[in-house]
């Protein structure tokens, strides 16, 4: 993991508006979906606000790992879990749109997109809410170009982003506001005294840290061999 960088948070209002964005974008340039194609986990929501906005059924889920803990690349992206043969002949002969939510390295997307390509699908376009101009691949429709590097933490990765940047943080044991000290000058991160508590009660609950003379520290992890 990278020691410092930036962070940006986009809440749940927000992330609708960069969708809603997308799918404008999609309708000006005169192409109407047939089927959605999300790319777990992170396109999922994308996806289905595509779906409601061209009023869609069918869809269908890609899983693809690149990334490891917040900002860590774990290696080469690659399929994890492609489609069944009923889902691919879902797509057979259809418009389809692939949904992610950025695109860092844009590996995951262009791996998405070849695969369904593949399956025999009419067309098949890409889409993100937030693309990164140093991704090597750029997606037909995105809702906002980010042009310097930072980490984009959305809603429904709050609680593992957040976790694994004060578990960077925690070399040594660190009170609540210190903590909420170093996430924003480290990360340029500013969290409220609401979210730091739950972020820390999610924390001990998963066995990440424990909480020692008002200090939090990470939990030792047992030796059982």
């Amino acid at each position: 993991m990278r020691r410092e960088f930036k962070c940006v948070f986009v809440g749940w209002d927000r992330a609708y508006d960069i969708c809603e964005h997308v799918c404008t974008s999609i309708r000006e340039a005169a192409f109407r979906p047939e089927v959605v194609v999300g790319v777990s986990r992170g396109g999922l929501f994308l996806a289905r606000i595509i779906c409601d906005f061209f009023r869609l059924k069918d869809l269908l889920c890609l899983k693809i790992e690149h990334w490891g803990v917040t900002a860590t690349i774990t290696g080469e992206a690659e399929m994890k879990y492609g489609l069944d043969d009923r889902a691919k002949q879902v797509l057979r002969g259809k418009r389809v749109i692939v949904a992610d939510d950025i695109t860092d390295t844009g590996e995951s997307l262009r791996i998405a997109a070849e695969y369904v390509r593949s399956t025999g699908v009419e067309d098949v376009r890409t889409a993100a809410m937030h693309h990164k101009s140093v991704s090597s691949f750029v997606p037909d429709f995105y809702g906002e170009r980010i042009d310097e590097w930072v980490w984009v933490i959305y809603p429904w990765s709050f609680y593992e982003d957040i976790s694994h940047l004060i578990t960077n943080l925690l070399v040594s044991g660190l009170d609540v506001e210190e903590i909420k000290e170093s996430l924003q000058r480290v990360y340029d991160l500013h969290m409220s005294s609401d979210d730091m508590h739950k972020i820390i009660e999610n924390m001990v609950f998963h066995g990440e840290i424990e909480q020692i003379n008002g200090k939090v520290v990470l939990k030792k992890k047992r030796n059982d061999g």
